[in-house]
């Protein structure tokens, strides 16, 4: 198993892996074989994170390294084109206008896009949700949150992440109804999860979904 060690002021050792990479952050003291013997414990751990990242990856293609985008569930290639003034998807196809050749110049163009269709499609389909459900929220905002596909406060106002419009249809509706849900019960109680199934049936399988698209969130930053 390969991974790299960074010596630090610290007291414990810790893994972080990221992009499949394994970064091993220790205290300047720790000896190699204690290091190896920390490894050698948490290998299953390791083993199981890296198989994660790599169903990511296989799902994702090249998304995670912006050479792809993803709209709706599908991956889409990424195409400069002169026929084009501005972003437009069509058939699995991002066209770009080819004043946006530098790659910093498209990821900042393709967030603002980005974010213009959520603030559509996804204060849209939140209303549509409402109705059907009965359960009504009092504001809807995006937000850029790292972790977290979306939030309801005390107040009943909805924030969903603006990357949400990259997942299918059928993800989007299990985090708004999710969301929703928590407008009548604010914590994750028995009566929560009712009213989630009540609405969205197969939700557990919503839930493991959406944890392969994690990664997305850490996008366009």
């Amino acid at each position: 198993m390969n991974y790299k060690i960074v010596r630090m002021k610290r007291k414990r050792l810790t893994i972080i892996i990221e992009n499949g990479e394994i970064t091993v952050k220790a205290p300047k003291s720790a000896t190699v074989a204690h290091i190896e013997s920390f490894v050698s414990q948490k290998s299953a751990w390791i083993e199981k994170k890296l198989a994660e990242h790599a169903r990511r990856a296989a799902v994702l293609g090249g998304v995670l390294d912006y050479s792809n985008g993803m709209l709706g569930g599908t991956v889409c290639d990424i195409t400069l084109s002169d026929a084009h003034k501005r972003i437009k998807a069509e058939d699995g196809i991002i066209y770009m206008p080819t004043k946006y050749a530098d790659k910093e110049a498209q990821k900042k163009a393709l967030k603002a896009w980005y974010k213009r269709e959520a603030e559509r499609v996804l204060e849209q389909r939140l209303q549509q949700l409402s109705a059907f459900t009965g359960l009504s929220y009092k504001a809807f905002a995006l937000t850029n949150a790292k972790s977290k596909w979306g939030s309801c406060d005390a107040q009943c106002g909805i924030r969903l992440n603006w990357r949400l419009v990259m997942l299918s249809p059928a993800l989007v509706d299990y985090v708004i109804i999710h969301e929703l849900s928590h407008t009548a019960h604010h914590d994750h109680s028995a009566a929560f999860w009712a009213t989630v199934g009540k609405f969205y049936p197969d939700f557990k399988a919503a839930r493991k979904a959406l944890k392969t698209y994690s990664a997305l969130t850490g996008l366009y930053r």
